[in-house]
């Protein structure tokens, strides 16, 4: 009788560079469509494979992590813009007061 038990992706150094690097890839094409089909091809990992390892190595699913990078990047963007914004305000004002 076979068994039945899942077979685990193994937890070594080479995987965890993959991961990794793919974490990278998906922190700078945030922006792009990012399904299982990208991951599959980019990673070389199967989506089995990448959700144990995002689960063991992040504690998250793939999606989440790729949810989680574009909610911090928009964030980031709207904390970066702010000041300009504020200085676009101000030169604003200041236009109409001269124009006063």
């Amino acid at each position: 009788m076979r068994s039945t038990t899942k077979k685990r992706t193994p937890l070594s150094a080479s995987n965890a560079k993959r991961l990794e690097e793919l974490c990278v890839w998906i922190t700078e094409n945030f922006d792009q469509t990012l399904g299982w089909t990208q991951l599959t091809k980019k990673s070389g990992f199967s989506k089995e494979q990448l959700v144990e390892l995002f689960q063991l190595y992040k504690q998250v699913t793939p999606m989440a992590f790729i949810r989680q990078v574009r909610l911090q990047r928009k964030n980031n963007l709207t904390i970066n813009l702010q000041p300009e914004l504020f200085d676009n305000i101000k030169n604003l004002v200041n236009d109409s007061d001269r124009l006063t």
